[in-house]
């Protein structure tokens, strides 16, 4: 028999064991419910980000350029896919890829989950069309297969495919903007992150609302950037060059109106070249590759000296052919000695030594200082993303010597983009002022606010007077060094450069090759930069980039209604 002690102390233990069971219930029903139902409720809840399209894109006259259109994004479920031969069959369409292909694709995503720190994304599909991804569930559900997870989201389209790529840049999947207009106004383009939460599609809990992002409208002209683009392609095939870049700009208000690299990228294939080719090819070399522009600075190193009063139009200068310099010897470019010349003759004629000598009368602190106003050694703030600056020694940098001085009074020893190079003539162009180049006009808000870019005047970089004097002289020096510069009815004013190209710090045989002018040269209304690099058919920019100039300038002055000023 069970003492009555030992039952005493049975029925404390049991009157114990049901007091805490009470009281724990009483604790868990009445003082923590709402916590406990909270998170049941999160358990039968889901929160969905929701976002708007981004902001469309358009050229100056309302073509479309950039528009965002509602997809799909078709993930692995690496949780409950397990028959990968049936999912593939389904999925192989919609990936553009084989059966097999996406097999191994599926399968290497599933073993790659396996390890601590998994380097694959889950990503098999995106950009597919509500129509496509319709298909790809009922598919999988006649079939009763899982393993898939579908994303909605915004696909961007570029309806011109890859004419302006580099200049638009592209959208990657998070979706953020990479390079061009895309990346530089990501954030006015974007659309605000919204948030849906849920019991079921017919049981909303919260809806915070998404909000469109701006459209932009572009300072591009369509037609001429087709043109261009086509135009840089015939010029690559015919001097056998392997690359180049042609920028139009409106003098006076700095607005780009056609910008192309060859070569270019279409930014619909923007994400598979990524992933395939390296990131490295997404970029656009007018903005964010520096060069040494060469002989198309000695523009501006006269423009300094005539606006110093160092020389003057009637200024003799004695070319013996050659300048030693901290024991380094500057020879014009043909070698050549041309005794008794002017500024005109130094232009025409692309004269390496009275340049270098120019410069060094002007002394280091005068040149330099005028060196960057034209807008060298820092980026020119144009509206793209991955601006360049270029780079321009002076004498607070070590490295400097006056040999600089001398080199890059005639566009060697200093870098710079093609930006910069077509900016700093195109203030000859506007009358001594340096714009601020830019390519998106205006955009448009989602409550429809419509906010207006306005031209930017950087500085004064010289005179009225000493602009329209220079523009003369380039005139007669393009008459008699280029004349296949001119086009019929228009005077030109322009000058070549000619710099060496350089491997790892080696001298190569080949160049690089640009050309600059604008027109009508007494009242200039566009400004054309041509630039090819290594080109085979010529190391010279006279017969590469000159012929392409005048094909340009001449559609673009019918595409842009410009005036002729001259009788021939």
């Amino acid at each position: 028999m069970i003492s009555s002690r030992r039952l005493i102390t049975l029925a404390v233990i049991i009157g114990l064991t049901i007091a805490i069971a009470f009281t724990r219930a009483v604790q868990v029903q009445v003082f923590e419910n709402p916590k406990y139902a909270a998170a049941a409720n999160d358990q039968q809840t889901e929160t969905r980000i929701t976002l708007a399209p981004r902001g469309a894109i358009f050229d100056r006259a309302g073509h479309l350029l950039a528009v965002s259109n509602r997809a799909y994004i078709i993930r692995v479920d690496t949780r409950t896919l397990t028959d990968t031969a049936t999912v593939a069959t389904a999925l192989a369409p919609v990936m553009g890829r084989s059966v097999e292909e996406a097999r191994r694709r599926i399968e290497a995503i599933l073993e790659d989950r396996k390890s601590i720190t998994p380097t694959l994304s889950t990503v098999v599909a995106y950009n597919v069309s509500p129509q496509a991804t319709y298909q790809l569930t009922k598919t999988l559900q006649s079939l009763a297969r899982g393993g898939l997870l579908v994303d909605e989201t915004w696909a961007r389209a570029y309806p011109h495919g890859p004419i302006a790529g580099p200049t638009i840049g592209f959208v990657s999947l998070q979706p953020v903007g990479y390079a061009g207009v895309e990346a530089y106004y990501d954030s006015r383009l974007n659309s605000s992150v919204g948030q849906r939460k849920e019991r079921s599609r017919l049981d909303l809990l919260v809806i915070t609302p998404t909000q469109s992002g701006a459209d932009m409208v572009l300072t591009l002209d369509l037609n001429l950037q087709t043109y261009v683009e086509t135009r840089l392609a015939q010029a690559i095939q015919d001097t056998r060059a392997t690359s180049g870049t042609i920028i139009v700009m409106e003098t006076k208000t700095g607005a780009i109106l056609a910008s192309a690299s060859w070569p270019g990228y279409d930014p619909n294939r923007a994400i598979e070249l990524a992933s395939t080719s390296g990131a490295g090819l997404l970029r656009d070399p007018a903005v964010s590759d520096v060069y040494e522009p060469g002989s198309v600075l000695k523009v501006l190193t006269i423009a300094a000296a005539l606006e110093l009063g160092q020389v003057t139009t009637r200024t003799i200068f004695t070319d013996t052919g050659r300048l030693v310099i901290n024991n380094k010897r500057i020879y014009n470019s043909d070698r050549g000695r041309y005794g008794r010349v002017d500024i005109e003759d130094i232009l025409a004629n692309s004269l390496n030594v009275p340049t270098a000598q120019i410069a060094l009368d002007i002394g280091e602190k005068a040149f330099y200082e005028r060196f960057k106003l034209f807008g060298f050694g820092h980026r020119t703030g144009i509206d793209l993303g991955n601006e360049a600056a270029g780079t321009l020694r002076t004498p607070t940098d070590p490295e400097w010597s006056r040999t600089d001085l001398a080199t890059n009074s005639y566009g060697q020893g200093m870098t710079a983009t093609p930006y910069q190079v077509i900016n700093a003539i195109n203030a000859i162009a506007n009358d001594g002022v340096l714009m601020q180049p830019y390519i998106v006009q205006q955009w448009r808000e989602a409550d429809g606010e419509v906010v207006q870019k306005q031209p930017v005047q950087v500085a004064r970089v010289v005179s009225v007077e000493t602009a329209r004097t220079l523009r003369e002289v380039m005139t007669a020096a393009t008459r008699r060094g280029t004349p296949r510069a001119f086009v019929k009815g228009y005077t030109v004013a322009g000058k070549t450069g000619t710099a060496d190209w350089y491997l790892r710090g080696v001298k190569q045989e080949t160049t690089i090759v640009t050309y600059v002018g604008f027109l009508p040269a007494d009242q200039p209304q566009i400004t054309i930069l041509v630039k090819l690099d290594q080109p085979r058919s010529s190391k010279w920019a006279g017969p590469t980039t000159v012929p392409v100039f005048h094909d340009v300038a001449e559609r673009a002055c019918q595409i842009l209604g410009i005036a002729p000023n001259a009788a021939k």
